[in-house]
């Protein structure tokens, strides 16, 4: 089966005030211990239960993976290929921040075999940027475009938010106007979301910060959507718009549930039967290492209702939607009867080329819909 590789690099210049993933600023002093350490959890991992594996991508994502210097990335890379046959790997993706992946690094990057490159733009008004926590401007997003052009990469993604304070609609679509301009192969565009344990989520709790109101951030993502779509980016995926031919493999392997390997503070892994996930700490995954543990630090068994579950999570976000007759193998009930009264119920629903999918009208309510054909575990 097919099958995808993660590596995740913890470390940032600063850390975001709305990222909930693991990243640590100030550290960098820390990444050649950092890299030996990561290839030394590539080494000793059990090869056998993933031999029958077809890897396909790697993502190195962050943190900001473009804070490593390409001899480093190398390093890595060259113990996955001690390790596991990677020869059908078709996409090796790395994410990078504007200003923080010089040309020089980039070009070496895209001769290392890294063909994606996703670059976190996020949004071009100083303001907004500086309410981000982020430490770029619009010239940097700009020459780390034409950087990432002129080291040979021709697939590109940038990804940037709305929803953010102080932002209008019309700023939001003049920013996109101006990614268009560029014409990367990919772009994302995520609603900035308030997720618990950031600082973001503490300055709204103590009402510090207000968001932008439900309508507003409904009318960005319509905005986005209309515009991308009439430019040639129809969304594959609720925040995701790509040209034809460009779609994120990786990604894809996430929402369509396909097995995958995480290596790195933080990072999970996926077999299909479990998930399990490494020690969220840089500290403890150095130590760990050095005295020859493993930085596991827990794991979850995946029932046939959590993969029934993941399944209409997952595929209602995709255009493509939910493969029913896999639906159906996990359905413990009269499958008939769910799916006569899920459509009769959910008029934003339809059935196309055996997938259960939205309407456009109903992808709005995607999470709503998920959450009512949700099968409840025992």
């Amino acid at each position: 089966m097919q099958a995808g590789i993660y590596i995740h690099i913890p470390f940032c210049a600063k850390k975001c005030v709305y990222c909930d993933f693991y990243s640590l600023s100030n550290r960098e002093s820390d990444i050649d211990r950092f890299t030996n350490s990561m290839i030394s959890e590539i080494e000793n991992t059990d090869s056998d239960p993933v031999k029958d594996w077809q890897f396909s991508t790697v993502f190195f994502g962050g943190g900001t993976p473009s804070l490593l210097e390409a001899p480093q990335l190398e390093k890595i890379i060259n113990a996955l290929h001690r390790v596991f046959d990677l020869s059908r790997v078709n996409e090796i993706t790395l994410e990078a921040n504007p200003g923080e992946a010089p040309y020089t690094r980039l070009k070496a990057y895209r001769e290392l075999g890294i063909n994606r490159l996703s670059i976190g733009f996020q949004s071009f008004q100083p303001d907004l940027l500086h309410f981000l926590s982020r430490i770029h401007n619009e010239k940097d997003c700009f020459n780390t475009f034409s950087n990432a052009i002129k080291a040979g990469f021709d697939n590109i993604n940038v990804d940037m938010i709305f929803n953010i304070p102080g932002q209008s609609c019309a700023i939001w679509e003049a920013d996109l106007k101006k990614i268009l301009r560029l014409n990367p192969n990919h772009i994302s565009a995520y609603s900035l979301t308030v997720e618990s344990g950031t600082p973001l989520h503490r300055q709204v709790v103590k009402k510090l910060i207000h968001m932008p109101d439900e309508d507003t951030d409904i009318l960005m993502f319509t905005t986005t959507r209309d515009l991308l779509n009439n430019a040639g980016y129809p969304a594959y995926e609720i925040s995701n718009f790509a040209q034809p031919g460009y779609e994120c493999r990786h990604n894809l392997g996430y929402w369509q549930l396909r097995p995958y390997l995480g290596f790195g503070p933080s990072a999970h892994s996926y077999d299909v039967r479990r998930r399990r996930w490494n020690t969220a700490s840089l500290d403890a995954y150095l130590n760990t290492i050095k005295n020859g543990g493993t930085p596991i630090a827990g794991f979850e068994m995946i029932t046939e209702t959590d993969r029934f579950n993941e399944l209409i999570f997952n595929g209602l976000r995709m255009t493509t939607g939910i493969h029913i007759p896999s639906l159906k193998q996990l359905y413990p009930g009269d499958f008939h009867q769910f799916l006569k009264r899920t459509l009769s119920y959910w008029k934003e629903l339809k059935i196309t080329n055996d997938h259960l999918t939205l309407f456009e009208n109903g992808v709005l309510l995607a999470d709503e819909i998920a959450a009512d054909l949700f099968l409840i575990p025992d």
